[in-house]
């Protein structure tokens, strides 16, 4: 079942968000209360909705508890507007909610209001958030000169006992594990190791700092969110 998500606001950010997620195979509805935009992304999205995100009869309407994420991506159109959105999504059941943050403020307000994930448009792109929200365990992607991209990846359950070597995920993928981040033990600090051994069991817990080739890395995190 693909995941179902909300974006709110279609702006030049939300519309880029929904359509990546639409293109990464997720159920997308998009609302926003500018006839044109949400023109814009009609038909490629699975819904587009023409309504007000800060206007708690439109988002009750849409049954917020059914949806995996909601992205309330208003930003800095509206600070007030985005404050607004993300506090009625919370009130109305939104089960995580992610929002795009314009300065500390506005992204203190955020949390406070229970925002599960902020994001920086001027360090995360449209395509970056979409990949990792959409391949479970990818904390995060950084994009790396000469067209290379680092993934910081939770070890999946199913890789937990398991060596590198076992996964070959360099024969199968082109993409090699860098480094692992250990979790802390007793209070000591997490334990980050380089070029980990190949032979070595992988422990649940652990995160694999992934480093490939931007066509290689698009193939293993497709291969993983499947």
């Amino acid at each position: 079942m693909s995941e179902k998500i909300l974006v709110i606001g279609v702006g030049q950010f939300g519309k880029s968000v929904a359509l990546e997620l639409s293109r990464m195979g997720a159920d997308v509805t998009a609302l926003d209360s500018d006839e044109e935009r949400v023109a814009a992304v009609q038909g490629v999205v699975s819904r587009a909705v023409i309504g007000d995100g800060t206007d708690q009869r439109v988002l009750e309407s849409l049954d917020l508890p059914s949806f995996n994420m909601c992205v309330d991506a208003i930003g800095e159109e509206s600070l007030e507007a985005s404050i607004i959105c993300a506090a009625l999504v919370g009130q109305f059941g939104g089960q995580r909610i992610v929002a795009r943050v314009v300065g500390e403020t506005h992204g203190r307000i955020l949390s406070a209001l229970g925002v599960s994930e902020l994001i920086h448009p001027e360090s995360d792109s449209a395509r970056a958030f979409a990949e990792r929200v959409m391949a479970p365990g990818v904390k995060s992607l950084l994009n790396l000169e000469e067209g290379a991209r680092l993934a910081e990846l939770e070890l999946p359950e199913a890789w937990v006992g398991k060596t590198l070597q076992n996964l070959g995920l360099r024969a199968r993928y082109g993409v090699n594990v860098v480094a692992l981040r250990r979790a802390p033990v007793s209070g000591s600090p997490p334990d980050f190791v380089p070029s980990p051994a190949p032979d070595e069991p992988l422990v649940r817990g652990e995160v694999m700092l992934i480093l490939g080739k931007t066509d290689s890395m698009d193939r293993f995190l497709q291969e993983i969110s499947s």
